[in-house]
């Protein structure tokens, strides 16, 4: 009888957790937020080697809680033929606004040659 009670409990207790929150909605964005688009398609300047662009940014990493972990920068190569990815840590990187405020400037303290030294980002590792 404890058993069966017990395995009530924990069948209760499951259906509790496994209801839906009602969705949100937003507007606008929220002051001090950006869209993944203000960020993807951006060069990555070096703030070692006179502002010089190094990179474009192709991706971004999120973690589960919707954090920006790292962003994935496209490094050497010409028009997109051999070129590779490599994933910078978002701590990593320096982001402010232009002059104008209307895009972001993204540097990060490393040269070109470091970056296209840097181990390959692999996005899909167990492929």
């Amino acid at each position: 009888m404890a058993s069966a009670f017990a395995l009530t409990a924990a069948t209760a207790s499951a259906e509790e957790n496994t209801t839906a929150m009602e969705a949100t909605y937003l507007n606008v964005a929220p002051q001090g937020t950006f869209h993944a688009d203000d960020l993807t398609g951006n060069n990555v300047r070096s703030s070692v080697e006179n502002d010089e662009e190094i990179g474009t940014i192709s991706d971004l990493v999120i973690d589960e809680d919707g954090q920006i972990v790292a962003v994935v920068v496209s490094v050497g190569g010409f028009m997109g033929m051999g070129d590779k990815d490599v994933a910078i840590e978002w701590d990593s990187l320096e982001l402010t606004q232009d002059e104008d405020g209307d895009d972001y400037v993204i540097r990060v303290s490393a040269t070109q040659e470091a970056l296209e030294e840097a181990e390959e980002y692999d996005r899909d590792p167990a492929s």
